[in-house]
C-alpha cells in the first residue's frame, strides 16, 4: 500500500453507539433495479455497435465498461465483489473489446467510492472500545482521515498502533462499511443476473462462479475470522521449512525458488468490523500488468518486462499454493488489488476474507485426476472424478471425452514450465465450450466443498495469462500437491509456447 498524501491526524472520538446509517444503497428494490438495467443497456449498445464503424464500436464498448463498473463500484457489496472476481478473466475477453474493460475492471479492483471519514472514525471507536475498553486510544494513537484504499466491503486508512512493549508501528486500519451486510444479502439474490451480464461481456459461462460467490460472501463480513486466517497463512512463508514441504523434498520434489520472498502483513487487532495490520509500502500488481514501470519499487523496476512478469508469477504461485498445502487455507479472491510488489523483488498478499478451507492440504483427488489426464488414463479419470464427487455414480461418460476435455488445463503441469498468455486463456475457454463436450460437461459438477479451490485455481491461471508469464507450474504441483506428486508421469521436454495440446 502506498499513500503520498499529507493528512490531518487528530484523536478518534470516544466510543459511540455502534449502529451507523448505511453508506451505500441497501434496499433490495433499489439495488435490483440498478443491476437489472446493466445487461439491458449492454445488449442495446451491442446491437448498435454492430451497425457502426470499428471506432464507434470501441467508443460504445468504453462507455458500457465505464457505466458497468461505476455502478458496481458505487453499489459495493456483492456487486463489486463479482466484478473483482471476474477481473482475473479479462484476459479471456475478445481482444477488440478487452482494452476498455481491462481499464474499468482494474479500477474496480483498486478503488471504490469512500465512506465519510467521520463514519469510519465512529465505527473504529465503537469496535475498539468494545475490545480494549476505555484505554483503546493508547493503542491506536493516530488515524488518517483520507482512505488509502476502498473496496467492496470496507476501506483502508493509515494509522499508528502501539504494540506490546510500547513500540509504535505504522498500520493499515480496515473499516467495514455500515450497512454492507444488508447490501450483501440483497446481492445474493442478484448473483445469477450478474452472471448473465458478465457472460455477455466475457463469453464465459460464470453461473457456477456466481453461485459459489453468493454462498460465501457473508463469511467475508467476519473480520475476526479474517484476522485469524491471515495470521495462520503467514506461517507458510517463514524461513523454517514447513513439515509439509520437508516431506515433499524428501520425496525428491524441491519447491521452485521464491517462497520466502512472499509476505503477509502481521495482524495486530481484529474486531467484527475493524482489522488492524502492519502497513506495507509497495506498488499494486496492476502497475506491472499495465506497464507502469515508473511505479515499480526497487528490485522490480530494474527487471525487463518478461523477467518481472515471470518473477511475479512465480511468487504468485507460492502465494496461492503454499498456504493451501501448509496451513489448510487457500486464498480465493485472487484479483490484482490483493497483491503488492514490495521493494527487493518481494510480493505481499492481502485480504483474507475469501478463503477456501483445505484441511489436510490440497485435496488429493485434484492432483490424482490431473495425473490421470496427463497419462491419458480415461478409466482412472472417471474413477477419480466419482471419488471427488464431481461425477455422479450412475453417470455414463465417455472416458476419452473426459481426457480430451480436461487435457489442455492439466497440460500446464506436463512440462518443467509453461508459458501462459491471453491467447491461451481465450483458447482454453473456447475449448471448453465446444459442442462435442456438452455431454461430459452436463455430468461434471465441481462438488461444493471444492468450489473455492476451483475458483482459486482458475483465477491463478487468469493472473498468469494477464502477465504472459512462464511459470514452473509442474514444480508447484509436485511440491504442494501430494496427490499429483504420487501419481504423475515423467515430465516431457520443456515446451513454453502456451499452445493447447491434446493427449496422444
Amino acid at each position: 500500500m502506498t499513500d503520498g498524501h499529507q493528512v490531518q491526524q487528530r484523536p478518534l472520538p470516544a466510543a459511540v453507539e455502534s449502529r451507523e446509517r448505511p453508506v451505500m444503497p441497501t434496499g433490495a428494490l433499489r439495488r435490483t433495479s440498478r443491476l437489472a438495467l446493466l445487461p439491458l443497456r449492454h445488449a442495446a449498445r451491442t446491437a448498435a455497435a454492430s451497425r457502426l464503424s470499428q471506432a464507434a464500436s470501441q467508443q460504445i464498448a468504453a462507455r458500457t465498461a465505464e457505466q458497468l463498473f461505476a455502478t458496481l463500484g458505487e453499489l459495493k457489496g456483492g456487486a463489486a465483489k463479482l466484478g473483482q472476481a471476474m477481473s482475473v478473466f479479462e484476459a479471456a475477453m475478445p481482444e477488440e473489446v478487452a482494452a476498455p474493460y481491462r481499464a474499468a475492471l482494474r479500477r474496480l479492483t483498486d478503488a471504490a467510492p469512500a465512506m465519510p471519514a467521520e463514519v469510519a472514525r465512529r465505527v473504529v471507536a465503537a469496535d475498539l472500545a468494545a475490545a480494549y475498553g476505555p484505554g483503546w486510544q493508547e493503542r491506536l494513537v493516530a488515524f488518517h482521515d483520507i482512505p488509502a484504499a476502498a473496496a467492496s466491503i470496507g476501506q483502508v486508512h493509515r494509522g499508528q498502533w502501539r504494540i506490546d512493549g510500547g513500540q509504535v508501528v505504522q498500520v493499515a486500519v480496515k473499516v467495514q462499511y455500515p450497512g454492507v451486510g444488508r447490501a450483501l444479502r440483497s446481492d445474493l439474490r442478484q448473483a445469477r443476473l450478474l452472471a448473465r451480464m458478465m457472460s455477455r461481456l466475457t463469453r464465459l459461462n460464470v453461473s457456477g462462479l456466481a453461485d459459489e460467490l453468493a454462498g460465501r460472501l457473508v463469511e467475508e463480513l467476519d473480520y475476526v475470522r479474517e484476522g485469524r486466517v491471515q495470521a495462520e497463512v503467514a506461517a507458510a512463508f517463514a524461513d523454517p521449512l514447513p513439515k509439509e514441504l520437508a516431506a515433499a523434498r524428501a520425496a525428491g520434489a524441491d519447491e521452485p525458488p521464491g517462497r520466502t520472498s512472499v509476505t503477509v502483513p502481521a495482524v495486530y487487532a481484529a474486531t467484527p468490523r475493524v482489522l488492524i495490520t502492519r502497513w506495507l509500502d509497495g506498488a499494486p500488481l496492476s502497475a506491472l500488468l499495465d506497464g507502469r514501470t515508473d511505479l515499480l519499487p526497487e528490485g522490480w523496476r530494474e527487471l525487463g518486462p518478461g523477467e518481472a512478469a515471470d518473477r511475479a508469477a512465480r511468487l504468485l504461485g507460492h502465494a496461492i499454493y503454499a498456504p493451501a498445502a501448509c496451513t489448510s487455507w487457500m486464498h480465493a479472491d485472487l484479483h490484482p488489488g490483493n497483491f503488492l510488489l514490495l521493494p527487493g523483488g518481494r510480493l505481499a498478499m492481502l485480504d483474507f476474507g475469501a478463503v477456501a478451507a483445505t484441511p489436510g492440504g490440497i485435496p488429493a483427488p485434484f492432483g490424482q485426476l490431473a495425473a490421470a489426464v496427463l497419462a491419458g488414463d480415461g478409466p482412472a479419470a472417471i474413477r477419480l472424478a466419482r471419488q471427488a464427487g464431481a461425477l455422479a455414480p450412475d453417470a455414463e461418460v465417455d472416458p476419452r471425452l473426459i481426457i480430451e476435455l480436461l487435457y489442455p488445463l492439466a497440460a500446464t503441469g506436463a512440462d518443467t514450465s509453461f508459458t501462459y498468455s491471453r491467447a491461451w486463456l481465450r483458447g482454453l475457454m473456447t475449448h471448453f465450450t465446444q459442442p462435442r463436450f456438452a455431454p461430459a460437461l452436463r455430468n461434471l459438477t465441481p462438488p461444493p466443498q471444492y468450489a473455492l479451490v476451483w475458483r482459486a485455481t482458475l483465477s491463478a491461471a487468469g493472473l498468469f495469462a494477464q502477465l504472459g508469464a512462464t511459470v514452473p507450474t509442474r514444480g508447484f504441483h509436485l511440491a504442494y500437491s501430494p496427490g499429483f506428486r504420487g501419481s504423475i508421469p515423467p515430465a516431457r521436454p520443456q515446451r513454453t509456447d502456451g499452445t493447447l495440446r491434446h493427449a496422444s
